[in-house]
Parts: structure tokens; C-alpha cells; sequence
């Protein structure tokens, strides 16, 4: 009788301790969904609609960044057109610029014009991230949320951290949050609404471009290495170590495992000024593991091009800590472009001001009335003096600026906006 009085106070116990468990996990649920709405309440207000895609403010002076693909003309995957227009959540719309381009790293940085008081999303710690960790997207996919400007919410996990991808990225979050076409350009968040990130691209299958589980964001704590340059505006150019070569192929790449193995340094190369020697095993970058040279290589294009960094090779028994300034990617065809007016000039003859002597035809400055004889007062709201001073001034601007111009013609003045062109 004692026997079963036990075994029944213990089913018993065992049920009590079941639905107290389930009470539990049914409370931790709420209390994660009420965190995640939280969240979104806070972040969403700053979501951008630009083009076909997305973005976010990251301040309350109007910069937003989002990918450089989808700013770009899709043909020529070249930011034609700097001056655009964007909505926020809601359907607030604004004029806006784009800044900064980083083609490699595929992130633009806009402005919106005269700009205050906007909402933004506060900048989280890409490099802390590890996976498993729960992580939210907000985007435009398939451009559903340009219906009614309420940008979609998915919901997911962190899969890995600072691995290749695909599309050229070299270092990246990989998610499984639902990311689809028109999600380019926007944020991925923790769930404490920290922007960890900017979704880029996604793995397809069958050439159907759907989500597939896989989802790549240009991680936060890459785009501040390159935020100084974006916002002095114009191209940026990520890095590289020249004269180092290390295994790069199977099986040689598979067998290090524990770091990347130099294979051969050039004489007078950046990489011998540093310090680096044949069979250094590289097992650090500024305090990321290195585990081989694809590894090793994706880390280096996480900063630009003149940036000093640390890293830390096994040499012998040794562990030997090395200095070096990293070497610039070549830049793109584009980016060796030069502003170009559409139009030559000279300086009067008296030395007091810049006469337009040519208007190339079918050119902007054509297109907008400007023509020979017309005297240039005024570029990009400074006086100009003279044909050199003029030449300073556009070698300062980057390809396809518009930007505004004073001319006087006759005893007018007139103001145009001329987009300037680019040559080689």
C-alpha cells in the first residue's frame, strides 16, 4: 500500500514538475515574442525604401547606408545617378544623396538632404556575434512592403560568423531570417535592436532567386572601418598585403587547419618590410582566429586600404607579433574616372575671370542651356577666379555630382545644376 502511495505522489510530482516546465518555456516564449515586437517598434521607423531595396538610418541627420548593388544601375552596376529619392516607413518621402560607394564591399552611404530629428538604429558589435544566436530581419522583399511603405519582419539565427561567401564577400554573417529580393540594402538586428549588419545577397537553387535558408549581411564592424572615407564621399578601396603567398588550393589549404601558411614572400615586398617569412603559420588578425589562407585573405578586405594592423604568426616555437600597413586594392575603371564638366574653358584675357569656350554636345552642361561665351562666376558655391583655380575645384568632385554653377551672359546671371560627366 506504502508502495503504491509512492509511486502515486510521484507520478503526481512528476506531472506538477511537467506543467510548471511548461509553464516556464510558455512564459520564456512570451517573453522573447514581447522583446522581438519591442524591437520592432523601435527599429522599424527607421527602415529606408530606396530603388527596389532597402536601408537604414544610422543617425538622426538623415546618413543611411544600404548595398552598393542596389544604388547601382543594374546594367552596369555603377551609381549613375547620385541624386535619388527614398521613403521612410510610413511613406515619408525625401530627396537623398549617395555619398560614399564601396563597389567591393557592396555598401553605398546616402544622405538625406536637410535632415533632422530622424529615427535611427544604434550600431551593435558584429564581431561579438556568435552563432545560434537569435537575429531579426526588416526589408522590402519582392517590394511587398512598397504597397503601403511598411517594410516585412522575419525572424531567425545567426548560422556562422566571419566566413566567405559567395558574390565576391570575403567576410560575412551568415542568417537564416528569410532574406529575399528587395531585402538588399537593409538591416539585420539583434534582438536588442543593435544593427549587426546589412543583408546582401542569399544562396539560390534552380536559378529560382528565393530564399533558400541562406543569407549574407556585410557585417557592421567592417562598414566602420570604411565610415571615415564613405562620408568624405567617393569610391573606397579595400585592402591587401602585396608579396605574401600562401596555400590557397586543395589539399594544401585543408591540411593547415590551424592557421595560414606562408608559402613565399617577394623581396622588397610590403609583406617582407613587415617581417613575414616563408613557413610563418599565420594564426591571428587584430584578435580574429585564423584558421587558413582563404581565412587570412577575407580578413585583410575587411579594412581599407593604409590601415595598420597586428598579426600573429607561429614561427618555429616562437609566436611573433607583426606590424603592417596594408597595401590598396587597384581601383575600379570607374573609379579612375575624372569629373569632367562637358564643356572647355580658359581664363579672360585680362586675368579677372573663366570664359566657356566649348559645349560638347548632347553633354549635361549642353542639355542645360550652358554655352559658349557664358562667363563662369560661381562652382559649387565658390567664386572662381581663374581656369586653374576651376580645375582644382573639379578634381575635388567625383564623376556624376551634380553640382551648381553661376554664369553670367550679357548683364544676367544665371544659375544651372550640371551633373558632371566622367572621363579616363
Amino acid at each position: 500500500m506504502n508502495t503504491h502511495r509512492f509511486i502515486a505522489a510521484a507520478l503526481f510530482a512528476a506531472v506538477l514538475s511537467a506543467r510548471a516546465t511548461a509553464d516556464d518555456n510558455a512564459a520564456a516564449a512570451l517573453r522573447i515574442e514581447k522583446q522581438i515586437r519591442e524591437t520592432c517598434e523601435k527599429v522599424v521607423p527607421a527602415f529606408v525604401f530606396i530603388g527596389g531595396g532597402s536601408g537604414v538610418l544610422i543617425s538622426s541627420d538623415g546618413w543611411f547606408l544600404t548595398n552598393h548593388h542596389v544604388a547601382a544601375n543594374p546594367q552596369t552596376m555603377q551609381v549613375d545617378a547620385l541624386d535619388q529619392t527614398c521613403n521612410l516607413a510610413g511613406g515619408h518621402f525625401y530627396r537623398c544623396e549617395i555619398v560614399g560607394l564601396d563597389p567591393v564591399g557592396d555598401i553605398c552611404l546616402g544622405k538625406i538632404k536637410d535632415a533632422h530629428d530622424l529615427p535611427y538604429v544604434e550600431l551593435g558589435d558584429s564581431d561579438a556575434v556568435k552563432a545560434g544566436e537569435a537575429c531579426i530581419a526588416v526589408g522590402n522583399p519582392f517590394m511587398l512592403g512598397s504597397m503601403d511603405y511598411h517594410p516585412t519582419v522575419t525572424f531567425g539565427t545567426v548560422s556562422a560568423n566571419h566566413i566567405n561567401a559567395n558574390a565576391g564577400y570575403t567576410d560575412v554573417i551568415q542568417t537564416d531570417a528569410a532574406v529575399n529580393p528587395g531585402n538588399s540594402g537593409g538591416p539585420l538586428f539583434s534582438v536588442d535592436g543593435k544593427l549587426l549588419g546589412i543583408n546582401g545577397r542569399i544562396n539560390t537553387r534552380f536559378s529560382n532567386r528565393v530564399n533558400t535558408g541562406i543569407g549574407y549581411a556585410i557585417p557592421i564592424n567592417q562598414i566602420k572601418n570604411f565610415m571615415r572615407d564613405l562620408k568624405k564621399g567617393g569610391y573606397v578601396r579595400h585592402a591587401l598585403l602585396e608579396g605574401l603567398q600562401g596555400a590557397a588550393t586543395w589539399p594544401d589549404l585543408h591540411a593547415e587547419a590551424e592557421g595560414a601558411v606562408v608559402k613565399s614572400v617577394s623581396a622588397g615586398s610590403t609583406a617582407e618590410k613587415a617581417g613575414f617569412k616563408k613557413g610563418d603559420l599565420i594564426v591571428d588578425v587584430e584578435g580574429h582566429v585564423i584558421h587558413n589562407y582563404w581565412r587570412f585573405m577575407g580578413s585583410l578586405g575587411a579594412y581599407p586600404g593604409g590601415t595598420e594592423i597586428g598579426v600573429k604568426v607561429k614561427r618555429g616555437g616562437e609566436t611573433v607579433d607583426i606590424k603592417v600597413t596594408l597595401d590598396k586594392m587597384p581601383r575600379t575603371e570607374f573609379a579612375k574616372m575624372k569629373p569632367d564638366l562637358g564643356a572647355t574653358f580658359e581664363n579672360l584675357e585680362d586675368g579677372t575671370g573663366v570664359k566657356i569656350t566649348k559645349v560638347r554636345s548632347k553633354s549635361d552642361a549642353a542639355l542645360k542651356g550652358l554655352k559658349a561665351g557664358d562667363l563662369i562666376v560661381k562652382f559649387n558655391g565658390q567664386a572662381v577666379e581663374n581656369a586653374e583655380g576651376l580645375l582644382r575645384s573639379l578634381s575635388k568632385i567625383r564623376p556624376r555630382k551634380i553640382v551648381p554653377l553661376v554664369v553670367k551672359r550679357g548683364e544676367a546671371e544665371l544659375d544651372l545644376e550640371i551633373k558632371l560627366e566622367a572621363r579616363k
